[in-house]
């Protein structure tokens, strides 16, 4: 990240979205305090997901306060650069060094410092995760 608080977003990581997915993001808040980077068309489909539940319930507006407070809508700049707001840089505690990691369909920004790449000593608690998530199913089951 430089010293404006803008990071380059990696052009193969963009060619792999639709090209109409390439240049807009909405930036907010992640899970495990890192900042969450999301395809504009995907985060209007999950604000609508999250519009819809009930908020009657306490953790329900508690969640949708917390999913759209802070949220950012920006357009990466001619060089492919994305200025990353202040709140999100310090809820995330990023620094000059950052990991921009995917998974599924999501992008997240992180500290490089922590970013959390898998070791052997990880080996037994991902074994763990595995057999409680899938633990119940057949292997083969679609």
């Amino acid at each position: 990240m430089d010293d404006k608080g803008r990071i380059m977003v990696p052009a193969g990581l963009r060619k792999q979205l639709p090209a109409d997915w390439q240049d807009r993001f909405v930036l907010n808040r992640g899970l495990e305090n890192c900042v969450a980077m999301t395809p504009y068309p995907l985060w209007q489909k999950e604000a609508e997901r999250v519009n819809k539940l009930n908020s009657y319930k306490k953790s329900v507006r508690d969640y949708q306060r917390f999913f759209s407070r802070g949220a950012t809508d920006l357009m990466l700049d001619s060089a492919g650069r994305m200025l990353i707001p202040k709140h999100l840089q310090e809820w995330a505690a990023l620094g000059k060094e950052v990991v921009i990691a995917t998974y599924g369909n999501k992008i997240e920004i992180w500290a490089k410092d922590k970013f959390n790449i898998p070791t052997a000593e990880d080996s037994e608690r991902y074994a763990n995760l595995a057999e409680d998530i899938f633990g119940d199913e057949k292997e083969g089951d679609d």
